[in-house]
């Protein structure tokens, strides 16, 4: 028994004096105690590298299972959950531990539960994963994300989501999120400050809205383009006046841009090509399962026409409303 303890202790010094000998050898060939193990050291490239991989593994596993649970519902090709769920398992084994939340709207998403990691997944079968992905909980970080879409950020190809209910400062005078810019005949010209991702409210309202303006394209949202706009509400404590273009979702959606699951409950003023939810829709844009439940009151001092209760005014070839 004394002899096998010994023999691990021997061990035991054995591997520490090849630790101690490997970085002397280290420092002696130039090579720092920082740079083998600070912020940018090889040992931390290293493992970033590692987790770089895992990741780029992780997604395409998660890929290749929307494809299969599209294959099971052939030929519709139609995502459901249970299938999802079910290519998941036989893709990375049963002991995975993850959750598939069906967002009620053809979406989904995905939460790897051991690796703490979030995957989008649209009714395409596109697969966003969270390097594309941003939360807002607070009205500073919605300003913040509305400065960057101004600023030409379009978020395109991400997956922008509310994780809570949000209100605004009722006092200070809201500016879209996306510009249309008056010089522009056309809201869907490339020039425009347009939002081209996917914004998911999750089911949550955003209140305090306060425009009061003769500018064009108002409202939450100014100026959509091939984006989507999900699940999201306006709630009834604000105050919203504009001549033309307005909605308290958004003023313009354009360019196959879609929208469902969303809903106005504060009082409008409107002068003209404008509604309750939406002002316009443009060049084939789509919404589904929109309503509106405030007033719609008309500005005097606008156009007062092509108004309406959700939609203001339908232009080019809509395919659905």
């Amino acid at each position: 028994m004394k002899s096998n303890k010994n023999q691990r202790k021997n061990r035991g010094i054995t591997l520490i004096a090849l630790v101690i000998t490997i970085i002397v050898l280290l420092i002696l060939a130039g090579v720092s105690i920082a740079m083998l193990t600070g912020e940018n050291g090889i040992i931390t490239q290293a493992q970033n590298a590692k987790n770089k991989t895992e990741e780029a593994s992780e997604k395409e596993g998660i890929e290749l299972a929307v494809t299969t649970s599209k294959l099971k519902n052939s030929p519709t090709l139609e995502i459901l959950k249970g299938n999802l769920e079910t290519a998941i398992r036989e893709q990375f084994g049963s002991n995975k531990d993850f959750t598939v939340n069906d967002n009620g709207d053809g979406n989904f998403l995905i939460s790897m539960n051991d690796t703490d990691r979030k995957y989008y997944v649209e009714n395409t079968g596109n697969v966003i994963d969270e390097s594309k992905m941003l939360k807002i909980s607070t009205a500073d970080e919605l300003e913040t994300f509305r400065e960057n879409v101004n600023s030409g950020n379009t978020y395109e190809g991400w997956y922008v989501y509310l994780a809570n209910a949000i209100t605004l400062d009722i006092n200070e005078k809201w500016e879209p999120i996306g510009l249309y810019l008056q010089e522009n005949t056309s809201p869907d010209s490339e020039t425009n400050k347009p939002f081209k991702g996917i914004f998911d409210g999750n089911g949550y309202e955003i209140d305090g809205i306060y425009i009061n303006t003769t500018d064009k394209a108002q409202g939450l949202f100014g100026v959509v383009n091939n984006g989507k706009i999900l699940n999201l509400g306006i709630g009834e404590d604000c105050s919203i006046s504009t001549t033309e273009s307005g909605g308290a979702v958004a003023g313009y959606l354009c360019n196959n841009s879609y929208a469902n699951n969303c809903y106005n409950k504060t009082e409008i003023t409107i002068g003209g090509y404008g509604g309750g939810v939406f002002g316009q829709l443009w060049s084939g844009a789509k919404i589904e399962n929109c309503y509106n439940l405030g007033n719609v009151n008309v500005n005097e001092s606008g156009l007062k026409s092509h108004i309406g209760g959700v939609v203001g005014q339908v232009n080019r070839r809509l395919t659905n409303v």
